[in-house]
């Protein structure tokens, strides 16, 4: 029951007040100074329910919205506004060879990608977590890879929860080599299990060089380790992309999460690959998602944050007492026109270091890599790639002739869809009622995820 329903204290009063105030703000300058007036009051309310320095990091991240939210709503070119939502590759490389993927059979004959071989480093990802980590509130650790080829993800996962980060993971599990008790321990909060079939001739078809079997035998690894160490995490989502070959197959599978332990079924809408297989077509039916086990969905605040001991102290309170105390802003484009979410929510970093700014996959002829991260870059979510794909849509999406045009980033010819992001208003929600689901209550959760 929401602390508000029997009269007590929520963020409500306190964010609605910044919000009020955020609204009336025309310029970076005078949002950043509203921000910074908020926040002795924010902190303090937070102080009441949390220790200093998870109080200090919700501030952060709760400002960093609301930030967020400005420029987005104001077209800003320069942001100072960190991602709230970081997606990671730990490996960028697959043992499958799904069509439509980068790693398909024949899509790596052509060539069509531009996607090399590597595994993340700890370096590199603590070095990106004490830039964002303190204002972000979730991590997405795949983007094309198998994340689960990198030995070292547990440590990468459990580093994203020193800075109180939601966590997910999504695998194939058709993996030989695989620690359960290491991934049940390192604070996953969600591993999406992405199996289509319930036999492994049907499997296969999609999932080439996948084996179901072994699947099954991890799932089962999984469970038995959570349980003999009393954890309800990760939550396990079974994720059955529909095609017209295993469409059949659904009801089987459904009935086999349910007695391997799985907490959730999902029947999930495909893209189309007949441009890489002719011969997969996607079946006409709708999505839909199952929940087989309701108590286990529940929002879990032990895990929220699992490791008090543990955060990174130092970090989130050098960056509570800088903050956005940067020289003012003057960036003030239209507030108006089309623009890409994914531009102004969150950053995509594959496992070599390169920054995208999406969840597309480089080609020949589209170049997505905006920057490169090797630990030492300042800010890559400003690198001028950045500045000029906020910039130009800032403008209108004008029409750029030949020679402009070729220079321009790919996201002014981008015909995927500008709004549905990895870490989005669906995430924040999720993380802050698992933080305090009575301070978050339903009002304010709807002036933080909002927009």
């Amino acid at each position: 029951m929401p602390a508000s329903a029997y009269g007590g204290e929520t963020a409500f009063s306190t964010l609605s007040k910044i919000d009020a105030e955020l609204r009336q703000c025309q310029r970076a300058d005078s949002a950043v100074a509203a921000l910074e007036r908020s926040k002795a009051d924010l902190y303090a309310r937070l102080s009441g329910r949390f220790a200093p320095v998870v109080a200090q990091a919700l501030t952060l991240k709760v400002l960093n919205l609301f930030l967020a939210r400005f420029h987005f709503n104001a077209r800003s070119s320069l942001l100072l506004s960190r991602p709230f939502g970081l997606v990671v590759d730990p490996s960028n490389m697959c043992q499958l060879a799904c069509p439509g993927c980068v790693h398909s059979t024949r899509l790596e004959d052509l060539k069509l990608f531009d996607w090399p071989s590597g595994t993340l480093s700890q370096e590199c990802f603590s070095a990106l977590l004490k830039l964002y980590g303190p204002y972000a509130i979730g991590v997405y650790f795949c983007n094309y890879g198998e994340p689960l080829l990198n030995l070292a993800t547990p440590k990468l996962i459990r580093l994203a929860k020193t800075y109180l980060l939601g966590t997910a993971l999504p695998t194939s599990l058709s993996i030989r080599k695989f620690d359960a008790d290491a991934y049940v321990e390192s604070g996953l909060d969600l591993m999406v299990l992405s199996i289509d079939g319930a036999t492994q001739p049907v499997y296969e078809q999609y999932r080439r060089n996948g084996d179901i079997e072994l699947v099954f035998s991890n799932i089962r690894k999984l469970v038995s380790a959570k349980r003999r160490l009393g954890k309800r995490t990760p939550v396990l989502s079974w994720n059955f992309l529909a095609f017209e070959h295993n469409a059949h197959e659904i009801p089987q599978a459904v009935r086999m999460a349910h007695r391997l332990g799985v907490i959730r079924f999902r029947v999930v809408n495909p893209f189309d690959v007949r441009w890489d297989d002719p011969n997969v077509h996607v079946a006409p039916i709708k999505g839909r998602v199952q929940r087989l086990d309701w108590l286990s969905m529940a929002s879990s605040p032990e895990n929220w944050n699992p490791f008090p001991d543990h955060l990174d102290r130092s970090v989130i309170a050098k960056e509570f007492e800088n903050s956005w105390r940067a020289p003012p802003v003057d960036d003030s484009p239209p507030s108006s026109g089309h623009t890409c979410h994914w531009l102004y929510k969150n950053i995509v970093m594959d496992s070599t270091g390169r920054i995208l700014p999406c969840c597309g996959a480089p080609r020949r002829d589209t170049d997505l890599v905006f920057t490169r991260f090797d630990g030492k870059t300042s800010d890559p979510f400003n690198a001028d790639r950045y500045r000029e794909a906020h910039a130009w849509f800032s403008a209108g999406s004008p029409v750029l002739d030949d020679a402009r045009a070729a220079s321009a980033p790919y996201c002014t010819r981008c015909e995927w869809d500008h709004t549905v992001v990895n870490i989005g208003g669906p995430e924040i929600l999720r993380y802050f009622r698992a933080a305090d689901p009575a301070f978050f209550d339903r009002a304010s959760l709807r002036i933080l995820s909002g927009w």
